[in-house]
């Protein structure tokens, strides 16, 4: 009865995090977005929510978000510390191969990139 409820009043659930930067003082923050469409509502309603996070990665078109993809960026753009989003991550195991894979693609295309003639 309650998820019933809950999948038909609910519009969205924002989720945010304040990081340490490392470029400058402060704090950055980080969000999850999910939005309730109805393949949300019916996950809710049908008790498999388990599932909400997939629907989240593929719900950019309804400005979704998932907390880890917004690590990512945030680390990418040199704004937060690795380790910080490994620990914040969802899964820190996952979080940790993906980083590694990232970071290999970007030395791979940084060796491929022609370098430029000295004068």
């Amino acid at each position: 009865m309650v998820r019933i409820q809950l999948s038909t009043v609910m519009q969205a659930v924002i989720s945010q995090l304040l990081i340490p930067r490392i470029d400058k003082p402060g704090r950055v923050a980080v969000f999850e977005v999910m939005v309730n469409t109805p393949s949300i509502a019916a996950l809710i309603r049908d008790n498999k929510t388990f599932r909400i996070n997939s629907d989240i990665q593929t719900g950019a078109k309804y400005g979704m978000v998932t907390l880890d993809s917004f690590l990512v960026d945030k680390y990418q753009q040199g704004m937060i510390a690795r380790e910080e989003v490994i620990t914040k991550a969802q899964d820190g195991v996952s979080m940790l191969q993906k980083l590694q894979e990232l970071e290999l693609a970007q030395s791979l295309s940084a060796e491929a990139a022609p370098s430029k003639p000295k004068k």
